[in-house]
């Protein structure tokens, strides 16, 4: 009996499980590049990314809002927990975009894994009528490595990255190469802030600039709301490398946002 009462007594501990660190960041991207957080197996994800005209116009253009928006639609869907698949269409260039992404490796809450690695890759291709080019001269090639780490409720992410222009702008060369830098801080459940910076590095197209965005980050449990300002109007990491020209410390940036929402499967 005493042996019974003492082994009825002992504490029960609940086993310890390792796993993957969720949320190191709220969406698979950022604000305008690609994040190592993935869309679940059969999962969909739809994302609408939208960006005005430079807030210095003042109130003659409403701070920008009066002038032309360039708006991306897209979808992503997971082919499983580590691929997943997708398709957008961006009205500047007319661009449809073409990607996948893969997780390599997940950062684990015992730290046994101590980074999220990811690629991307994509193929972009301009749909743009009128303009005298031919199939091959439309595309354009983009690959990213995604290197993450969560700390707290802090996240950090580099990228390096290259894109490939088939036919680019007279003068300018034909890859670009690329180094983003990501972070999110969470100020709670609901709210996080988040940054990224794109130099170029190397050669680069005339007049262009490294661009430079600051959001914040709206969890409703459904979406995800980014409001940002942002040097770049561009949408697709390749295009905001080729063709940004505002510099965010001068003053050259515009309101945008992007709402991703994620449609689950109910199943494994």
């Amino acid at each position: 009996m005493i042996s019974v009462t003492a082994n009825a007594q002992l504490p029960r501990e609940r086993a310890q499980t390792d796993g993957p660190i969720e949320n190191t960041f709220w969406a698979t991207t950022n604000i305008g590049i690609s994040t190592v957080q993935n869309v679940d197996k059969h999962n969909l994800e739809s994302s609408v990314m939208h960006t005005f005209g430079l807030v210095r116009g003042g109130i003659d253009t409403f701070y920008g809002l009066d002038d032309g928006a360039n708006t991306k639609i897209g979808l992503d869907y997971g082919i499983s927990n580590k691929f997943s698949v997708g398709i957008s269409r961006m009205t500047f260039n007319k661009v449809v975009d073409l990607r996948g992404k893969y997780n390599i490796l997940r950062q684990t809450r015992s730290g046994s894994v101590t980074v999220d690695l990811a690629i991307k890759s994509s193929l972009g291709i301009s749909t743009l009528s009128g303009v005298g080019l031919g199939f091959n001269e439309r595309l354009s090639y983009f690959t990213s490595v995604m290197i993450a780490r969560k700390s707290d409720r802090m996240s950090l992410q580099l990228t390096p990255m290259i894109a490939h222009f088939n036919a680019p702008v007279a003068g300018n060369p034909h890859q670009l190469f690329g180094l983003g830098v990501l972070t999110s801080y969470e100020l709670n459940n609901r709210l996080a802030l988040s940054a990224e910076y794109l130099p170029v590095i190397g050669q680069r197209n005339a007049f262009s600039k490294d661009a430079l965005a600051v959001a914040l980050n709206i969890n409703t449990g459904g979406h995800v709301f980014q409001l940002f300002l942002a040097s770049s109007q561009w949408h697709n990491e390749q295009y905001i490398m080729a063709n940004n020209r505002d510099a965010f410390w001068k003053g050259e940036f515009r309101f945008g946002f992007n709402i991703h929402r994620v449609f689950g499967s109910g199943g494994d």
